[in-house]
């Protein structure tokens, strides 16, 4: 963002000569990301997206020899020669333990960028526009009052006590509040400021600007630390240089000045023997307890080499009554929950707004889904939204009850003891940290944390070749809705993700710019005391622990595998599921939940539950439940689910029925009797039959001995054979005999592949 507008063309004066000049554009923020990528693949540099720097690796000497950095797979090392710290704030250097001038606690100056929309005023709060602006279309899905996008830089006056994370998280929030403009259409990510604390180098550079040139290269080494450049405004340079430096010219061939510095130096030095993580020092009090992660390296499906990590500690960042690690559909709606009911609630998410699909990933409209109760006050309950509106809905009510936000930041795993979840590991753009927890709410929609503190999950592997379609939307000036899929993609594999996100720049090469989110349609899911299937949804299965009814098609975009599929397929039929509160709970651990695509449920029961509107309330009664746990001092499965039910039927997301309800599985005998009796009417009744296979075979069995017809024997050594039964072999194979050649397949192409997966044959 901070691109926008900082290039001019300059040159040598001359006469004026009266002609029509075409006034220069800005570069849209897309453009100069495929000219970075593009870059750095012509260069063969490897790199990723969304990872942070948590700790450093040293040799046996003690000489920095790579970084660990933590992303959506957990923590991986990076071993190297020489590492450069382009962080904002030196990270890596401070890691290391580089010194650094006091950060002064005060009013500190910020800037950020807002595209769209007209200049706000308020107190500490200065504008300029930034001409030309953008244009875009007019009228437009965004709802804009023109078709011109201007380009506003604010100048912030914010309260700082300190450069702790949580101070700098209050300061991003203040600022997006003053800054909001209900027609703006793109925001800076983060704060920018010039760094008011130095780091102590082996050169000091003082005075005013001339150039890069005249920059010392002893300036961005720290005094104390080998093996670490740092590239950024905490170089040794006076604060007057630092501000000219941090232009992106200035420091794009500050880089490469430092690249080719670190190049000539790099071949004399020694490769590193014995890197170790080195341990962080100790700071306040210590507690007991383990920290789970993810160990695997950057792929799954690759096996690493390995360094060893000492035991040490990991710094505690805050206490919350409740922290909800990710911010998206369900984690926002967890968060209002929480805090309206006045608990102490955190939200932690990684991307730079709230709301995820709806949002970040500008599918903003609903499909399917139950719209009542809190949905239903969601923005008002409009059907279809404009992006920016509906995620500062988001963050404005999470706000306003009283909660807190940490934007760019990533749930990487839990803090467990004996079982219990007592807080999640956060990685900030500072570093990593423990923030502790009465209850933690999983919705990074991928069951990370839950998985992380050794919950047991089910996710796509060698035994199917199902997984639903994934997209990643571009984005348009005075746009709204883009709905993607057009390739699959692995969350927990940080290089598929970015092959996605490197791919999307070239599918949609004139783009104003990419989004954030990666819009998969399935996800790893956790293992709960209780697991929805297709077969408890097609047959309205009642529980006495509702929490939510979903209402949806079988809305898959994907390959399906549950056998019923294979006998009846509900197409566009419509579908009001049951959702019991136990799916939230992964088998064999305490004080967690988990929300979205993340409970606990079979792959192909995950299109009828995923809807927006239905995971928005199914997250807000989560948050509330939260709440009550920590409040009430309570292990999870101890909530008092008729108390809940009762505040949800108040509020509108259930009906007054489910206090009445029970489990409606097992059917009755007769039931199942009359099911077999009527598959032979194209299957009618398979879906009884199948969540019935013990009392249902003898049944089926009979039926096919008494077959009248040939269509009737088939359609029972069918449904025998789909439950593994061999008795109606022969007639099977007779009937495929029949066929000459294949029928017609699968329909397999992007936001095209529903309906039956497989066909007749």
């Amino acid at each position: 963002r901070i691109l926008l507008g900082e290039l001019m063309i300059l040159g040598p004066a001359k006469e004026p000569v009266q002609i029509q000049r075409t006034q220069y554009l800005p570069p849209r923020p897309l453009h100069v990301k495929q000219v970075l990528d593009q870059a750095l693949l012509d260069a063969n540099v490897s790199y990723l997206y969304s990872c942070y720097p948590t700790d450093v690796v040293r040799d046996q000497s003690g000489r920095v020899c790579g970084v660990v950095i933590a992303n959506r797979a957990g923590r991986q090392a990076i071993l190297a020669k020489m590492v450069i710290d382009a962080t904002d704030r030196a990270t890596v250097a401070r890691l290391a333990g580089a010194k650094f001038s006091p950060y002064p606690a005060g009013t500190h100056t910020f800037r950020r960028v807002v595209i769209g929309g007209e200049p706000v005023t308020g107190e500490g709060l200065e504008h300029r526009v930034i001409d030309p602006p953008f244009s875009g279309p007019y009228p437009n899905r965004a709802r804009t009052s023109s078709g011109i996008f201007k380009i506003i830089e604010y100048t912030l006056q914010l309260p700082m006590s300190d450069d702790s994370w949580h101070s700098w998280a209050l300061a991003d929030q203040k600022a997006r509040s003053l800054t909001y403009h209900p027609e703006q259409q793109f925001t800076s990510d983060v704060l920018f400021e010039v760094p008011p604390d130095v780091m102590v180098a082996k050169e000091q550079a003082t005075g005013p600007w001339k150039d890069v040139a005249s920059l010392p290269l002893g300036a961005f080494v720290p005094s104390d630390i080998e093996g670490i450049w740092i590239l950024g405004g905490c170089a040794a340079v006076s604060r007057e240089q630092a501000e000219r430096l941090l232009r992106p010219v200035s420091l794009i061939e500050m880089g490469e000045r430092i690249g080719r510095e670190v190049a000539r130096i790099v071949p004399s030095v020694a490769k590193a023997q014995s890197p170790i993580v080195a341990p962080l020092k100790a700071q306040g009090t210590a507690i007991s307890g383990d920290v789970g992660e993810f160990l695997y390296g950057l792929r799954p499906v690759v096996e690493y080499p390995r360094i060893s990590q000492p035991e040490s500690l990991i710094p505690i960042l805050g206490k919350y009554d409740v922290v909800v690690i990710g911010g998206g559909t369900g984690g926002a709606a967890a968060g209002i929950g929480a805090a309206r009911q006045g608990a102490k609630t955190l939200v932690v998410e990684y991307l730079t707004n709230l709301g995820g699909v709806g949002t970040a990933g500008a599918i903003s409209s609903y499909y399917w889904g139950n719209r009542t109760g809190f949905t239903a006050t969601v923005d008002e309950g409009r059907p279809s939204w404009v992006i920016e509106q509906k995620a500062e809905w988001w963050r404005s009510e999470i706000l306003k009850a009283g909660g807190e936000i940490w934007m760019t930041c990533l749930g990487c795993g839990a803090y467990v003891e004996h079982g219990r979840v007592k807080g999640a590991v956060v990685v900030t753009p500072f570093g990593r940290g423990v923030v502790l927890a009465d209850v933690v709410i999983d919705s990074t929609g991928n069951a990370d944390i839950a998985a992380a503190a050794g919950a047991e999950t089910m996710y796509v592997d060698d035994t199917e070749p199902a997984m639903q379609g994934t997209g990643l939307p571009p984005r348009e000036l005075g746009a709204s809705y883009t709905n993607t899929d057009f390739t699959i993609t692995d969350e927990t594999d940080v290089m598929d993700v970015w092959h996605v996100f490197v791919y999307s720049k070239l599918k949609y090469a004139k783009a104003f710019d990419q989004g954030r989110l990666v819009d998969t349609r399935e996800r790893r899911r956790i293992v709960g005391e209780f697991t929805l299937t297709l077969l408890d949804e097609v047959l309205s299965r009642t529980y006495p622990d509702t929490i939510c009814v979903a209402y949806s098609n079988f809305d898959t975009h994907g390959f399906t595998v549950d056998p019923y599929l294979e006998l009846e397929h509900p197409d566009k039929k419509g579908f009001r599921v049951n959702i019991p509160y136990r799916c939230l709970i992964p088998k064999g651990l305490e004080g967690i939940l988990v929300t979205g695509l993340g409970v606990s449920a079979h792959r192909d029961a995950i299109p009828l539950i995923r809807m927006q509107a239905d995971i928005q309330n199914q997250g807000y009664a989560a948050g509330v439940a939260a709440a009550w746990l920590a409040q009430g001092d309570l292990p999870v499965r101890k909530l008092d689910v008729r108390k809940l039910q009762q505040h949800l039927i108040e509020v509108g997301n259930l009906p007054e029925s489910v206090l009445e309800e029970n489990d409606s599985s097992p059917l009755p005998e007769s039931v199942v009797a009359e099911a077999v009796a009527q598959l032979k009417n194209d299957y009618q009744g398979a879906a009884i039959v199948l969540s019935h296979a013990e009392m249902a075979l003898p049944k089926l069995r009979e039926a096919y001995r008494r077959a009248e017809t040939n269509q009737e024997r088939v359609i029972y050594a069918h449904v025998l054979a789909v439950l593994g039964d061999n008795s109606g072999l022969e007639t099977l194979m007779a009937e495929e005999q029949k066929f000459t050649e294949w029928d017609r397949g699968w329909d397999y192409r992007g936001m095209g592949q529903f309906g039956r997966a497989l066909s007749r044959l």
